[in-house]
């Protein structure tokens, strides 16, 4: 059953049709990505899905009452206001029950139409689940990793908050969310947290995002926005990629057939007036609806590479490299010579140090001990995860001629100021343009082209993924591949971290670096790896704990009559058998965290099976313990 559907909907923006003539529908509980270069109306149809914004022409019908939420992709707290406050500013229909509800309360000593006002909203509260959107924040807070709900929201990071607006917009029982951009900013773990939440999701969603693992995880079909139409795919990202080339496949064929005729009938129409004169009007309307009939490519960005620059031996070294913040270890004494070709990947949690590493590296910050060594024809470039600090009243075309006059490209191609940015799709009329008017994915491009253009041998990328389109993400890709110099990136996208990179730097947040010699897929298959056989000993540990209590079972029937005396394995197993209880009650304790947290799914089936084990497997070595002990003070 359809919740929405849209009936021949077009929206145009200053002047730019973003899409045209759309006619599609919305089921219960679908699944949907949406896709799209930047600039092509995505966060624009997704705010005609909400009905914040109202459509040129055509129509959309929802289901009656139909609750939708909406997750912004710059989601903004007021100043000085706490998590709790921040969480109960949403305006999601439930969010805004149970305001009124509380306003109405608070009223109803107001006369009899007060408490008929209160009562009928109790009454809604009470069908609609407001009542239990308190402790759907709580969960979620915690789920995430948030701090209390009393904590203000001043001074969090960029991750922080969009942690919070997920809270904010998952909480609210919706039949239809919207997520626009939602990965961005978070960590590894929390966007792995939100596809699991996703993927088994019961409601409908529209997500965008330009994260193609995260797509392949949770998305059942495609939506792509390509000049002013909007085209639906069955399935995943990967699924769609596919189906989209068979698409242009087919196009393509059919444009050669129509070319291919047009050149004969073109032929015929050239013969002269004469021939012409003879033939139907009608022969020469289809040759021009032929003509007009072309089939429109789309304009591809172009091909980008870094002339090469001379590199010594040494590019950089940090020797016992650490940093404090406040008194606070964010990474312990870190060592690490770069080399020529190195694709570093840096992974970790929000607020783990990610960015600080990259300071030290890039000359920003400074060690609080060790040192830094910089080779000496080193030319760093840093491209930062937001375009905060740009100047946004510059024109664009001035602003590239900053970073760059004429650019040499690797295969000796030379290009002006306005060539290089005609490459990265933003052709001529935009050039005039105040970097204040671009949208925040043309911003990232723009800021992107003046970082490349700068020709470095030592690339820090911090989150360049954030707010570009997959097409630009592809285009970076391509270019490290031919990159001759060293690259470190900091990313939360799996599928460009696991296509450029073949090291990891992953930082605990406790201020542990650990270098690790593959991908952040690998890394993760590792770390997989490396629980389950801490499980599978933690297990067996626990089978021969019953095995021994078998045995000790046993030896007290046979040996009730007469006391015995501690043998040798008696005593050896009594100098480690409180250690073993220790590390169970801590295993215990970890697992109690766990469940605090809000854990879902396989792991909570996992862990609560592991759980029931410990419990009698505690008790039974404690019992065993006081056993031993009686025996040896004997």
């Amino acid at each position: 059953m359809n919740i929405v559907s849209l009936y021949g909907v077009s929206k145009t923006l200053i002047g730019t049709p973003l899409f045209k003539d759309v006619s599609l529908g919305i089921e219960e509980g679908e699944h949907i990505g949406l896709v799209g270069r930047n600039g092509a109306g995505k966060s624009t149809f997704l705010r005609v899905l909400s009905g914040t914004l109202e459509t040129d022409d055509g129509t959309i019908a929802r289901k009656r009452g139909l609750r939708i939420s909406v997750l912004p992709q710059q989601p903004v707290a007021s100043p000085g206001a706490t998590l709790a406050e921040f969480l109960h500013e949403g305006d999601s229909p439930l969010a805004s029950l149970v305001r009124d509800y509380e306003a109405a309360v608070s009223d109803a000593g107001g006369g009899a139409a007060g408490h008929r006002k209160a009562d009928a909203l109790h009454a809604r509260m009470e069908a609609e689940g407001g009542f239990l959107l308190e402790r759907h924040y709580a969960s979620l807070c915690s789920e995430f990793g948030l701090p209390d709900i009393g904590a203000g929201m001043d001074g969090m990071s960029g991750g922080m908050v969009k942690k919070a607006a997920l809270a904010r917009c998952l909480a609210d029982a919706a039949e239809l969310v919207l997520l626009d951009e939602p990965t961005n900013h978070l960590d590894l773990e929390a966007i792995e947290l939100l596809e699991k939440r996703l993927s088994t999701a019961a409601f409908a969603f529209v997500v965008v995002t330009h994260d193609r693992a995260f797509l392949d995880g949770v998305a059942g079909r495609i939506l792509e926005v390509d000049r002013s139409a909007v085209y639906s795919y069955p399935g995943d990202y990967s699924a769609f990629v596919e189906m989209k080339r068979e698409r242009w496949n087919s196009l393509e064929k059919a444009d050669s057939r129509r070319e291919a005729i047009l050149k004969i009938e073109m032929k015929w129409l050239m013969r002269g007036a004469r021939a012409r004169a003879t033939k139907s009007e009608r022969r020469k309307d289809v040759i021009k609806d032929m003509q007009a009939a072309a089939l429109e490519r789309p304009t591809a960005m172009g091909a980008f590479s870094s002339q090469s620059r001379r590199l010594g031996k040494r590019i950089l070294e940090l020797e016992g490299a650490a940093k404090r913040y406040d008194g606070r270890l964010v990474f312990e004494p870190f060592t690490y010579e770069f080399g020529k070709g190195d694709r570093i990947g840096v992974v970790g949690p929000n607020g783990s140090g990610k960015t600080t590493l990259l300071g030290l590296i890039a000359g920003t910050i400074q060690p609080d001990e060790g040192r830094v060594e910089r080779g000496a024809n080193t030319v760093c470039s840093y491209y930062g995860q937001t375009a905060g600090g740009l100047p946004m009243d510059m024109r664009m075309l001035d602003f590239i001629q900053l970073h760059a006059g004429l650019t040499e490209l690797g295969d000796g191609t030379v290009l002006d100021p306005e060539r290089l940015l005609e490459r990265f799709l933003f052709d001529r009329s935009m050039h005039d343009q105040r970097l204040s008017t671009l949208s925040g994915g043309e911003l990232r491009r723009l800021q992107l082209v003046s970082v490349l253009a700068e020709h470095p041998n030592l690339l820090i990328l911090d989150e360049p993924t954030n707010d570009l389109d997959i097409e630009t993400i592809e285009l970076l890709e391509d270019y490290i591949d031919g990159f001759d110099g060293c690259v470190i990136v900091v990313s939360h996208d799996r599928a460009f971290l696991d296509g450029v990179t073949s090291m990891t730097i992953a930082i605990d947040g406790a201020g542990l670096a650990v270098l690790f010699p593959g991908s952040y897929g690998a890394y993760r298959e590792s770390l997989d790896a490396a629980v389950a056989a801490d499980m599978a000993e933690v297990a067996e540990a626990g089978r021969a704990g019953r095995q021994d209590r078998g045995a000790a079972g046993q030896a007290e029937s046979r040996t009730q009559e007469r006391p015995r005396k501690a043998s040798f394995a008696d005593r050896k197993e009594y100098e480690g058998i409180l250690d073993e209880i220790q590390s169970l009650e801590d295993e215990k304790s970890r697992l109690e965290s766990l469940f605090a947290s809000g854990v879902t799914g396989a792991d909570l089936e996992l862990s609560s099976r592991r759980y029931a084990e410990l419990c009698p497997l505690i008790e039974a070595r404690t019992a065993r313990w006081e056993e031993l002990a009686t025996l040896i003070d004997d």
